[in-house]
């Protein structure tokens, strides 16, 4: 039986996106880009493709600056 990411697709629940402004030096998750006195985003995963939750902690915290963001959201629009 596969999860929920056979078909490539990502489901609504599997996501949770939030936007923070960064008072205190903020590291990006891919570019490692310090951010500072900007806005930038979360995305928590809250189950990968085959359905299984994080062993540690409720979610994976992805940190993306408003540039990766933007084009987070033009790659995975369906």
């Amino acid at each position: 039986m596969m999860g929920h990411g056979y078909y490539g697709s990502k489901l609504k629940d599997q996501e949770k996106h939030e936007e923070k402004f960064a008072w205190w030096p903020v590291r990006s998750t891919f570019s490692k880009k310090r951010m500072w006195l900007t806005k930038y985003h979360i995305v928590h995963i809250l189950y990968d493709d085959t359905g299984r939750p994080p062993i540690k902690g409720w979610s994976w915290p992805l940190i993306y600056t408003q540039n990766e963001y933007l084009i987070m959201l033009l790659k995975y629009e369906n």
